[in-house]
């Protein structure tokens, strides 16, 4: 399938074209001025998801995300605290490292900061002044609205119905409400830069129009952000960006559904949220990327607990799959009392099926459902085969060989999950399920005194053994090929 995006510019999925295999991309990124939580983590895995599918695809992405090192946030935080803005900004900044560290998420080629571009945006100022798309005020430069004829034509909202609301500033010097702010006349105490208008800092929209012009040009490919930035701040880019070039801004606008817990928005200042740190004690880094790619990038998702317990059971589920199969593909052939399983022929098509999916729009939903499908149904086959005593033919054996590498690094590479050897997801499972009071090794030795107990026709004491790691939270399974067990999660 061709690659396709649902466009908001346009609001209809779209073919992804471009001039050439180079991809222009910009992402919004946060504004470091307190913890991150999950809410804010899924437009990052988000973004990751794009990158990893277009590399897929064979496209060379030159990719940024912006950091708003200078906003309201940040200095009423910093003169709260007693500390610069800076202290503030790094603090997060590395907050939010740890976080892209932990979940193994592509970090863009470029990071530009708003205080490292003061230049480039008072000069996207100045030019839209010259073209009388912006005046000087008493307090500071704004945006004339109504001049750019299509203001609007992203967010779907009339100009004219458009009221003075949220994030759109009342000051009686500006020439119509609906104007807003490119550069911010400084209070005293405030951080500042020089500007051919007076000393004063950026307004919010401008630095991402004035960034994206620095690093690619006058047009990019795809411009990425969360739902809520469609209005006022990407709306408000276009209007910078076409103002001060007359070209069309972005080709492709993608965005990322919010993130609710139990119903609810997200919040700090009611403490209606999990932090990135509390989610990482109770369940392995993939649980929330799997969480994610369970439903599509841009719907809404309503976060539970009960969500990510799901979640851990099918990633279980994936390590148990990718464990399985590897010992197929390494176990020695056997001529004798061998059988095919047709089944096996579903791993031909499954990278490709699971590209389909994700070439139409993201649909990670759907390539998770592919692959959960052929787990089913090569799991039951397997199952039957070992049931039979049966070992796997020759020719099966071979096309496992050609096929599952590949399907597994493009779960690793595309996906972004299996990032550990069955081995040591499972060792490291106990630290969430077993508390730390039995560890891999202890599971191993008791294994090998029910063995023993086994051997030497010692029933009961094998019942008690097999029993007590039951009651821990091990369940033991004796199959043909020995004895395995799994952790009931």
């Amino acid at each position: 399938m061709a690659l396709q995006f649902y466009n908001t510019l346009t609001g209809r999925k779209e073919p992804f074209r471009t001039a050439s295999r180079q991809v222009k991309m910009y992402c919004c990124g946060v504004t470091p001025y307190s913890n991150t939580h999950i809410g804010h983590s899924r437009t990052f895995f988000s973004y990751d998801l794009l990158y990893r599918t277009l590399v897929d695809q064979n496209y060379d992405v030159q990719w940024a995300r912006n950091i708003t090192d200078v906003d309201d946030k940040i200095i009423k935080k910093a003169n709260d605290e007693g500390v610069s803005c800076e202290d503030i900004v790094n603090r997060y900044v590395g907050e939010q490292d740890e976080m892209l560290k932990h979940f193994n998420l592509h970090r863009p080629q470029h990071e530009p900061k708003v205080t490292e571009n003061i230049q480039n945006i008072v000069d996207m100022i100045q030019t839209l002044i010259n073209r009388e798309y912006a005046y000087v005020s008493s307090s500071g430069v704004y945006y004339r609205v109504r001049k750019f004829s299509g203001y609007g034509k992203l967010s779907k909202n009339n100009i004219d119905d458009l009221q003075k609301g949220v994030r759109i500033e009342v000051d009686e010097s500006k020439e119509d409400p609906l104007d807003f702010a490119l550069w911010k006349f400084a209070k005293p105490g405030e951080i500042k830069w020089q500007s051919p208008w007076g000393d004063g800092r950026p307004g919010w929209h401008i630095e991402c129009s004035a960034m994206i012009h620095a690093l690619f040009g006058e047009s990019i490919d795809i411009h990425m952000g969360g739902r809520d930035l469609i209005f006022p701040h990407h709306e408000a880019e276009i209007a910078q960006s076409e103002g001060a070039t007359g070209k069309n801004f972005a080709s492709f606008w993608l965005h990322a559904g919010m993130v609710t817990l139990y119903g609810e928005k997200m919040s700090k200042s009611t403490n209606h949220f999990v932090s990135i740190a509390d989610f990482l004690e109770k369940y392995p880094q993939e649980v929330l990327r799997l969480t994610f790619l369970s439903v599509s990038y841009a719907q809404p998702l309503d976060f539970t607990m009960e969500l990510a317990e799901e979640n851990f059971k099918k990633l279980a589920k994936i390590y148990r799959f990718v464990e399985l199969l590897d010992r197929y593909a390494h176990e020695e052939d056997s001529e004798t009392n061998a059988s095919s399983i047709e089944v096996l022929s579903s791993l031909e098509h499954l990278t490709q099926k699971m590209r389909d999916a994700l070439s139409d729009d993201l649909n990670s939903a759907a390539a998770m459902g592919v692959f959960f499908e052929t787990v089913r149904a090569i799991n039951s086959g397997l199952a039957a085969n070992e049931k039979a005593g049966k070992s796997l033919h020759p020719t099966d054996k071979k096309r496992l060989n050609q096929t599952w590498p590949v399907a597994k690094a493009w779960l690793t590479q595309t996906l972004g999950l299996v990032q550990s050897t069955p081995a040591e997801f499972f060792a490291n499972l106990a630290q969430y399920r077993l508390g730390g009071q039995l560890s891999p090794d202890d599971i191993e030795r008791k294994l090998g005194d029910r063995q023993t107990a086994r051997a030497a026709k010692d029933w009961k004491a094998a019942d008690l053994i097999r029993d007590e790691l039951l009651s821990q939270g091990v369940v033991i399974q004796d199959t043909p090929r020995g004895t395995r067990w799994t952790l009931q999660i």
